[in-house]
Order: C-alpha cells, then sequence, then structure tokens
C-alpha cells in the first residue's frame, strides 16, 4: 500500500514538472504574431460561429466560402457586425460576441489582404 503512494506522489510530482506554463497574453502574442490565413485560421471560425445561420436558404449574407466572406468582409459589414467597437447593429453571433483576440485576428486578416 505504501509503494503505491509513493508511486501515485512520484507520478504527480512529474507531472507538475513537466508542465510549463504560458499566461494568456503570451498565448494571445503568438497567435497574433502569425501572418492568418482564411483557411487555417478565419474560415474555422466562422464555421462555428456564422455558418449555422448563414447558409444557403437561411439568412443573407451566406458565408460557407472563402469568396462570400472575403467579399461580406470587404463591404465593411461582417467586421462592422463582429466588432464590438463599431456601431452597425447587433454585434454578431448573436448571445455571446467573439473574444477580442479573435476579432482581432480577423482584423488582422483584412489588412494583410484576406489570405486564403
Amino acid at each position: 500500500m505504501k509503494k503505491n503512494i509513493v508511486l501515485l506522489l512520484f507520478i504527480c510530482t512529474a507531472f507538475l514538472v513537466s508542465c510549463t506554463t504560458r499566461t494568456y497574453e503570451e498565448i494571445s502574442e503568438s497567435e497574433s504574431s502569425s501572418s492568418p490565413t482564411y483557411t487555417a485560421n478565419v474560415g474555422p471560425v466562422i464555421q462555428l460561429n456564422c455558418v449555422g445561420c448563414h447558409s444557403a436558404g437561411r439568412r443573407s449574407p451566406t458565408l460557407e466560402t472563402y469568396e462570400q466572406v472575403r467579399d461580406a468582409a470587404q463591404n465593411g459589414n461582417l467586421i462592422c457586425r463582429i466588432d464590438q467597437t463599431q456601431s452597425c447593429g447587433s454585434v454578431m453571433p448573436p448571445g455571446a460576441p467573439m473574444p477580442r483576440t479573435t476579432i482581432d485576428m480577423i482584423l488582422l486578416w483584412q489588412k494583410e489582404g484576406y489570405k486564403n
């Protein structure tokens, strides 16, 4: 029994020592310092947060493809709706606005020319 407790303590200690800590700021900085693309970064966010309502036959604008999302961002409506600092109607997605780091990533995608 004592052997099992010692082994359990050893395993717990190994886990604690092997873990590295990264603050929220460090994670945000490393994510925002990279150059976002639609395929790797923006597309998954849009799929998760927008396509449920903004798909063919549901609600305009349709946001299912790179071209549709890029066009919505270029005309300003997408950015205006997700960016809580602008006033152009209700903030999207309804009920739970995107985190600021996600919005900033989409703004960087826009600033860098909508890389696919």
